[in-house]
């Protein structure tokens, strides 16, 4: 399994085209990389599936919520009050949607205008938001829930949700005026099944997409030729193993839900698993966020991510790594193997030599402050930085030293308009587009 992607002008031009629809979530590598998942005479057709993939990241995601919730609160009068119910476990898809609801424009104008409403002395929300409806205060106090999650598929998770047995007697406790199921995108079949099997009087607020090859709505349909990516799809997501206990495919996705999308925080499993799965495969969007946590800052420990800023800096980053690789790392040698990133200590110590303190290197060095402590934690090791992290040793500033007369033999380009000038138009791939502008 496998193709080899050629670098031509039309093949990048494909692939630069895709940025902006997937919202630059991906680098132009990292689509390669997944082409390159298919064989040759495939690439063309899996470029389609991406055409029509739908990417959403945080603040679009926040104006989806923003937007469904004011249709609901429109028809909640002022004065009653809602429960918002992000269903299933902590940390699952539902409960991680709380927070940017909390923070949508709707969310808090609502409670602004509650409270000065009803009682500017009430200590606690209007509405509130849990996961918990056996431990509300005074639940006869609110007449409307609101279930939350940020996609739905098959309808299964939401319908077993209900079903759970503290949640059920509850409702059945508790009479209410409305139902509401609040979703940034739910299946067409999921809906049709909650409203099939949910003993609810549901009322449900979200955008609608069909299967992708749906026998009258098939988006492919756009393209003619939604049968070659049908099987494009069955095929090459039928190697790729989903689950172990027991050994579970399905390249059409959960309960073959056939979706076309991913979040911010993770893609639904419902996606084709030729997006997400990682089981000798290439992912594009993994499934989970940690993974996608993981490659980030895995590659901020290359040293293509600091060469553009050390090169500004008159930093000769490559030396630097080839010196320091030959210090002694007093670590274990796992833990070197695993965050050894001795070009950004070249940075630490070159920053921390002019005197910048913490919070601006993690600025320049794009870095959050664990990640900085990880390479202090290296400079020390190594004997670069002393005790406390404060002050760069002797061995640390003799380096210093002998870099910056190293660096100066090297020529960097001197920012002058003639050598900004494009030489001619052969010798340079000149993008089409720039930002998803022409």
């Amino acid at each position: 399994m496998g193709g080899n992607f050629e670098f031509n002008r039309d093949n990048i031009r494909q692939v630069e085209l895709l940025l902006p629809k997937l919202k630059y979530s991906v680098l132009p590598t990292d689509i390669i990389k997944w082409l390159e998942n298919f064989e040759d005479e495939d690439i063309f057709h899996a470029l389609d599936i991406l055409k029509v993939f739908e990417y959403i990241p945080f603040n679009e995601f926040m104006n989806r919520i923003n937007s469904l919730l004011r249709k609901i609160y429109s028809v909640i009068p002022i004065k009653e009050r809602a429960i918002i119910f992000p269903y299933g476990k902590v940390g699952k898809s539902g409960t991680l949607v709380t927070y940017p609801l909390s923070h949508t424009n709707t969310y808090k104008k609502r409670e602004k205008e509650a409270k000065a409403k009803l009682s500017k002395d009430k200590k606690y929300d209007h509405n509130i938001i849990t996961n918990d409806l056996k431990n509300i205060p005074n639940p006869n106090d609110f007449q409307h829930i609101i279930f939350l999650d940020d996609f739905i598929g098959s309808g299964k998770t939401f319908f077993k949700a209900i079903e759970e047995k503290e949640t059920r007697e509850w409702l059945n406790t508790y009479k209410l005026k409305n139902y509401f199921l609040l979703s940034s995108i739910i299946m067409e079949e999921g809906e049709k099944y909650i409203l099939e099997n949910v003993k609810l009087n549901l009322i449900i607020k979200s955008e609608k997409r069909y299967k992708a090859f749906h026998p009258e709505n098939s988006i492919f349909k756009l393209f003619r030729n939604n049968q070659k990516i049908l099987d494009i799809v069955t095929n090459y997501g039928d190697k790729i193993i989903v689950n172990y206990r027991p050994i579970t495919k399905t390249p059409l996705g959960y309960d073959d839900s056939e979706s076309l999308i991913s979040f911010f925080h993770g893609t639904p499993n419902n996606t084709f698993p030729i997006i997400w799965g990682d089981n000798k495969w290439h992912p594009l969007f993994p499934r989970n966020a940690e993974r996608r946590i993981s490659e980030a800052s895995k590659f901020k420990r290359t040293i293509k991510y600091y060469l553009l800023l050390c090169e500004k800096l008159g930093i000769d980053i490559i030396e630097g790594k080839k010196t320091i690789d030959r210090f002694e790392d007093k670590r274990k040698d796992e833990t070197v193997k695993k965050k050894e990133q001795n070009h950004a200590v070249v940075a630490l110590l070159y920053l921390k030599d002019k005197g910048f303190e913490n919070i601006f290197i993690c600025q320049l060095l794009g870095l959050t402050l664990d990640e900085l402590h990880d390479v202090y934690i290296e400079a020390k090791n190594k004997g670069l930085i002393g005790i406390g992290y404060k002050k760069i040793t002797k061995k640390g500033l003799d380096l210093l030293k002998g870099l910056k007369s190293l660096s100066r033999k090297f020529s960097i380009r001197e920012e002058t308009e003639k050598n900004f000038l494009i030489k001619e138009e052969n010798s340079i791939y000149i993008p089409y587009t720039f930002m998803g502008m022409k």
